[in-house]
């Protein structure tokens, strides 16, 4: 990331990345933000808001409903992404529609962690998680089509497994 003269943590005036504050915070494992130890609890790196974040079906709003979060959690059934977007895909339009009503445009992006396991030739079970995103769009730009959401993530998910993934 090149230097824009603004700290990407707090936007004080820097020549570098990260001001000489933020370089002495801790880097949460979750939304990457730079905090002071006090806003941590225990050891796992992880800052207190995103440790109060509920994992599932997740509204969250700021500014008086000018920035939103949606999460949609898969369970052990959804064994195929494509099925997993298939399934959730009328609650997804059903949001992207509210959001478009209630504010004239929006930006949005979605945004996949996806779970891999294999078994070995000695029977033992390896995993791996990796995020996939579709870059940010706006809504005045290009309307919401899930088949093409399905089409962008299935070609990065193929990408990621031809990778001698196995």
């Amino acid at each position: 990331m090149w230097p824009t003269g603004r700290c990407r943590n707090c936007s004080a005036p820097t020549q570098n990345v990260l001001c000489e504050t933020c370089r002495n915070y801790i880097s949460c494992n979750r939304c990457y933000r730079y905090l002071p130890t006090h806003l941590y609890h225990g050891d796992d790196h992880i800052c207190n808001a995103c440790q109060n974040r509920v994992t599932h079906s997740v509204g969250l709003y700021a500014l008086d409903r000018l920035i939103g979060n949606r999460t949609w959690t898969g369970t052990l059934d959804d064994m195929s992404v494509i099925d997993f977007i298939h399934r959730i895909s009328g609650d997804v339009i059903s949001t992207y529609e509210t959001a478009t009503v209630e504010n004239l445009a929006i930006k949005y992006y979605l945004e996949m962690v996806v779970d891999f396991q294999r078994t070995t030739q000695d029977g033992i079970v390896q995993s791996t998680s990796a995020r996939f995103f579709i870059p940010p769009t706006t809504s005045d730009v290009e309307n919401l089509n899930i088949n093409n959401v399905l089409k962008q993530f299935s070609e990065k998910i193929d990408a990621y497994s031809g990778q001698n993934s196995g």
